[in-house]
């Protein structure tokens, strides 16, 4: 039973330890305040080395993924296809939560003021800085986000003198990446000292507010995963397409929940892929680039966790805001997804980026670690579908082009 239960470890010893600190927050709440100090701590160390994480992490993979420019035109439909992938569920979520409010009223009471949530958002603020130093703030994750991009294509197209830069980056994110694994050991000590103290002085209904909102993504999650899956097939074969996706896609689906992980589902991705009857040619190298860059689930995930939050502390959720939220689904897919050991990244960036206060960061990593598994399925489930529909462009192409030949 243990070792059916192996992939999920993390999360459950996180969820406990969670779930402990909300108990000793509503039932001993002088003891629970006197714990944040704690919290403060391991929160301080993840925000000392995201800047770091960040740079090293992107700039290394997109130098990696520059060496894949050969390829043209498969490469742009990855792209693509898998942001519009995201975007698509991002808005879904976001829609449902506005209608079915998970919060249906219940305030998070911080007594923080809020930087950016309540107003109109500085877009060239959030995407640049005015100095470099500025790069070296958590404040401004998406100016080095956007940075860490462009250096990483710089890299990837400087030939030899590149590849030594590339290679010295590959070393600095296994390193910086060995300093997260260290720092994510206090993880359930932290965080449960940190949610022990934000609980001691909120609404004990506040907890119901989890629930609602954990069953409205388990109701998006299962509708999107038979409607969404249905939908991209029929886009990538027409009516035969979504009755070979349907009759190959078991096998990934339940490995992708037994394992919670997108890598290890690829080979058995590849291998319906090849019983779907999809060139080989392009299943080989579309799906080791989409467990990386197509995360639908992430993106869903991250819509949720935003329109959520502002919800809880009574924030409008402007046009401006909604903007942003999409931004930031898209990138937590496409960027923040494909870094190996990010943990807690996400919800970092959502925090930085909007300037929401600290303490929402473990109501944020509840959600995320009770939707891990269906936001997995449909990560994985997904990256069938969008294989589908770049075979089925790069055939229009290879036939548009042919007839031109003639």
């Amino acid at each position: 039973m243990w070792n059916k239960l192996q992939p999920y470890r993390s999360s459950i010893i996180l969820l406990a330890a969670l779930s402990l600190g909300g108990v000793t927050g509503i039932i001993i709440p002088d003891i629970a305040l006197k714990l944040k100090p704690i919290g403060q701590i391991f929160l301080n160390l993840l925000f000392m080395i995201i800047v770091p994480l960040v740079a090293i992490s992107v700039t290394s993979s997109i130098a990696r993924m520059t060496d894949l420019k050969k390829l043209g035109a498969i490469l742009v439909s990855i792209l693509l296809v898998s942001i519009a992938m995201a975007i698509v569920p991002a808005v879904g979520i976001i829609g449902l939560a506005t209608i079915f409010d998970p919060a249906q009223g219940v305030v998070l009471d911080l007594k923080q003021s809020v930087e950016l949530g309540s107003g109109n958002m500085d877009f060239v603020s959030l995407l640049t800085t005015n100095d470099f130093i500025g790069l070296l703030s958590k404040s401004n994750i998406l100016a080095l986000i956007i940075m860490s991009v462009i250096s990483g294509i710089a890299i990837g197209q400087s030939g030899k003198d590149g590849e030594k830069v590339s290679a010295m980056l590959d070393s600095l994110n296994t390193v910086t990446l060995k300093v997260v694994s260290i720092v994510m050991l206090a993880a359930p000590i932290g965080l449960g000292a940190f949610f022990a103290s934000t609980m001691a002085s909120q609404d004990p209904q506040l907890l119901q507010t989890f629930a609602r909102a954990i069953a409205l993504f388990f109701i998006a999650a299962v509708s999107y995963f038979t409607l969404g899956s249905s939908f991209y097939a029929w886009l990538g074969g027409g009516t035969s397409g979504v009755k070979q996706f349907w009759k190959h896609a078991i096998a990934p689906s339940v490995t992708a929940l037994g394992t919670s992980s997108s890598l290890a589902t690829l080979p058995v991705n590849i291998r319906a892929a090849n019983k779907m009857g999809l060139r080989e040619d392009i299943a080989d190298i579309c799906l080791p680039l989409l467990v990386n860059l197509n995360k639908g689930g992430a993106s869903m995930t991250t819509a949720l966790k935003i329109v959520f939050i502002y919800s809880l502390l009574g924030l409008e959720f402007t046009p401006d805001v909604f903007a942003i939220t999409i931004l930031i689904s898209v990138l937590s897919a496409f960027v923040i997804g494909g870094v190996p050991g990010g943990a807690f990244l996400g919800e970092i960036f959502i925090v930085t980026t909007l300037g929401l206060p600290i303490e929402v960061i473990p109501i944020l990593i509840i959600i995320g670690a009770v939707t891990d598994a269906p936001a997995t399925l449909i990560n994985v489930i997904h990256d069938l579908n969008a294989t589908q529909i770049i075979e089925r462009l790069s055939r229009k192409r290879y036939l548009t082009s042919t007839e031109a030949d003639t």
